[in-house]
């Protein structure tokens, strides 16, 4: 499949010239058509190009998700500028550090983000965004001090993600390798105007990729999950069932949630017609409990981090027997992957290694040059790859299985030591919900192993240590088995926060939280 040439703003304008009454945007508030999203970007954009906006500038949207939110998206790519997404729940020094390092010609915000803005930057001048509609909720732009970035060629979006340096990494996508994944996922899922897909994703983290411009590209209607509804199953559920979502695409820590906290919910969904996980590893058992309750959905586990959009993809057909590996997959059209040592030559099959990604669904780079220079690698062949950090294993059929960070692999007491396998024994035991090994260092053993597991009850979890002895030599066997009351913390992009976990582990006096329970 060849990298599609059109801006993302285009498939905006020839839907709304084919189907301008059509539901473009819900999020339980404001519902917008197509028509009315064409006409609010518009406004937007001109007020954009007045203000100075320059083809391949950077502009930053800062604000809650809302349908107002989706027009400004689409109202920044149509004035040829791209759009640098901001965490409205984080805080506002991130949000500083994030506008300071995109350098962006204007910022662009909703009310309460304003505001915050103003406690920490009081000269900037804000002016009324013009919308072109009489709605309840105005939204702002401000011209930064601060001389803007060059303008980036192609440039559609940046994603920041977290930085080994403690500096986020601005992530920069084209038009080019946007419109390259939508390209294969209005395919491969089949979208079409009919469909309803289904956000509950922060509108800074990747998989809005495929709710927003997918939805764009055919007409589709994309529902925002409002904030009141996501942190409970039932609530999040019935949304779903009121707005009929036939399409569902979130990291794999929310079907978990989902499948264990709203199981008896689950057959609720029954609009769903395919969901799409990815981000994390995938369980057999909540595969099953989703297939229980929706025999007939499509279930896709995906792979790619946010430089390379989705770039590995496997479809589950049917219940999986309880020990089973769910594979990435194989790699998409226009995508290319190889899996290397430490030495970048490829190994054979059922050998772990590297996943290294090239292809049209590639980042351009990261903002700062450096840390591109430190993303890439070039083979024997001369070839440059990114190199995702990621240890896979191919198997004989062609698919890939996903091992673990690199970065999560360690020395204990001499040994290499992959926190990945010790994770995937945890999760054998059925109760457990959830479960992270983490790695603290250690004078005598180099470094210290802890897992975090959530399940129902204590009793629960008390077989883990002979569980893992049984199946693991001694030195993979976590000193420490920590139950967790409740939920395993979670980052902004809603996965499970390693970073904050490793600094638990680190504490002395771990044992003392009433959070806490060291069951080994």
């Amino acid at each position: 499949m060849a990298a599609s040439r059109r801006s993302l703003a285009d498939d905006l304008r020839a839907t709304a010239a084919r189907h301008g009454e059509r539901t473009a945007v819900i999020d339980g508030t404001l519902t917008l058509s197509y028509a009315e999203l064409d006409n609010m970007a518009e406004h937007i954009a001109q007020t954009l190009r007045d203000a100075g906006v320059c083809p391949g500038d950077c502009v930053a949207w800062h604000g809650a998700k809302s349908s107002l939110a989706v027009a400004a998206v689409h109202g920044i790519l149509r004035s040829q500028a791209g759009y640098v997404p901001v965490d409205p729940d984080g805080p506002i020094s991130r949000a500083e550090l994030i506008v300071g390092r995109s350098r962006p010609r204007v910022l662009v915000s909703d009310s309460a983000a304003r505001d915050q803005w103003r406690t920490v930057a009081p000269s900037l001048d804000w002016q009324p965004l013009s919308l072109g509609s009489a709605v309840a909720e105005p939204m702002w732009y401000a011209i930064p001090a601060s001389t803007p970035r060059a303008p980036l060629v192609d440039l559609a979006y940046v994603f920041h993600t977290s930085g080994s340096t403690g500096h986020p990494k601005g992530v920069t996508h084209t038009h080019a390798s946007a419109s390259a994944f939508v390209d294969w996922a209005v395919q491969e899922l089949g979208l079409t105007e009919q469909d309803v897909i289904i956000n509950s994703a922060p509108l800074h983290f990747d998989p809005t990729t495929l709710h927003l411009f997918g939805a764009a590209r055919v007409g589709a209607a994309v529902a925002l999950m409002p904030a009141a509804a996501a942190p409970f199953p039932a609530a999040y559920i019935d949304f779903c069932r009121q707005v009929g979502g036939t399409v569902w695409y979130a990291v794999t820590s929310t079907l978990v949630w989902l499948t264990r906290r709203g199981k008896d919910l689950l057959a609720h969904l029954g609009s769903l017609r395919v969901a799409v996980v990815g981000g994390e590893v995938l369980q057999p058992s909540d595969v099953n409990t989703l297939f229980s309750a929706l025999p007939g959905i499509r279930l896709l586990n995906v792979y790619g981090p946010t430089e390379s959009n989705v770039c590995t993809f496997h479809e589950i057909r049917g219940s999986q027997p309880s020990d089973a590996v769910i594979p990435i997959g194989r790699v998409l059209p226009g995508a290319e992957i190889t899996v290397v040592d430490e030495s970048l030559e490829p190994v054979g099959p059922d050998c772990p290694g590297q996943l290294l990604v090239r292809g049209s669904m590639l980042m351009e780079g990261y903002l700062d040059t450096e840390q591109t220079d430190r993303a890439f690698v070039r083979t024997a062949d001369g070839r440059r790859w990114y190199a995702s950090g990621d240890m896979v294993r191919e198997k004989p059929t062609g698919e890939l299985e996903f091992i673990g960070r690199q970065d999560a692999q360690i020395k204990s007491r001499g040994f290499r030591v992959e926190l990945g396998e010790i994770e995937r024994h945890l999760q054998a035991l059925n109760s457990v919900h959830e479960c992270v090994a983490v790695a603290t260092p250690d004078a005598v053993f180099s470094n210290l192993i802890t897992a975090f597991v959530s399940a129902g009850s204590l009793d629960d979890v008390k077989p883990l240590p002979d569980l893992l002895r049984a199946r693991l030599p001694y030195y993979m066997v976590p000193q420490r088995i920590v139950l967790v009351a409740g939920e395993l913390p979670r980052n902004a992009n809603g996965k499970v926060d390693r970073k904050a976990l490793t600094e638990l582990a680190a504490q002395p006096a771990l044992g003392d939280s009433p959070e806490l329970t060291i069951v080994h």
